[in-house]
């Protein structure tokens, strides 16, 4: 299965930016694809929290439960999940970057099961399709960095 990867620019802080992309609670109202995110690990998001995240994904309704397996703040978190025999792991970077920050996505999965492998070879086809839902989720959390950055 191909990786994903997408670079964005934030108009904000690291800091800000790192908050706005593990900021799982609130993500439905900024993420235009995500619908909902409930929460199954209590406390603030820190490494071992897991959630169930729920969004539209080519037309349909998806959810996934989700950890978190990494969490450097400000450089980088990692997210990961295991479902049809895939495990999918979705690192995010951010770095300075001028007045801002750079944010860079990095999603793969990895098929385990035979049915999963098939599948894979299916998914590579629309991979461009998910590269650009995944691009667009980037663009709305830039733009709550950047009504974040402005608030303060």
């Amino acid at each position: 299965m191909p990786t994903i990867t997408i670079s964005k620019h934030f108009e904000c802080s690291p800091d800000i930016a790192f908050d706005v992309i593990s900021d799982f609670p609130n993500a439905p109202e900024y993420i235009g694809g995500i619908k909902d995110v409930q929460m199954i690990s209590d406390g603030p998001v820190a490494v071992g929290t897991k959630l169930k995240e729920t969004r539209i994904m080519m037309g349909r309704e998806a959810s996934e439960i989700m950890e978190v397996t990494v969490m450097d703040k400000p450089s980088t978190f990692v997210v990961e999940a295991f479902n049809h025999g895939t495990e999918y792991v979705t690192k995010y970077t951010v770095e300075p970057e001028g007045e801002g920050s750079k944010v860079t996505l990095v999603f793969s999965g990895t098929p385990k099961t035979f049915m999963a492998k098939v599948m894979a070879a299916l998914f590579s086809r629309m991979i461009s399709t998910v590269a650009d839902l995944m691009e667009k989720e980037l663009i709305d959390a830039a733009e709550e960095g950047k009504r974040r950055a402005t608030a303060n």
